[in-house]
């Protein structure tokens, strides 16, 4: 069974870890497309009372090497971004007016977590 362990302060996002803390960018947005709404938002709500406190935790860190409980909560911050385009720009789990499911595939996202 996955590692699903937080750094201390965080132990509420947990029931997340093993669906939203996925290594890349292409992971985060098939997780995004494949939600419901109702569980995007119950992510989402939990990830905004927690996210100040989590980017607090990252400041001035080398983010690159981030790892276990640390790179689990790296990992649901950049979830986090997916989970509000749904919420404050979609509305709805995928883009509107876009075929679903589609072959659009993500190669290459940002160095750090891509």
């Amino acid at each position: 069974m996955p590692d699903t362990t937080l750094p201390a302060g965080f132990e509420s996002l947990q029931p997340f870890v093993r669906y939203w803390a996925v290594p890349g960018v292409q992971e985060r947005r098939e997780r995004r497309e494949e939600a419901s709404m109702e569980e995007i938002t119950e992510f989402y709500d939990a990830m905004l009372e927690k996210a100040e406190s989590a980017i607090k935790l990252f400041e001035g860190r080398d983010l690159g090497a981030l790892e276990g409980a640390e790179l689990r909560l790296m990992q649901l911050l950049l979830a986090l971004a997916h989970a509000s385009m749904a919420t404050e720009l979609h509305r709805q789990p995928r883009a509107p007016h876009t075929p679903y499911p589609h072959n659009v595939r993500l190669v290459k996202g940002p160095p750090l977590f891509g």
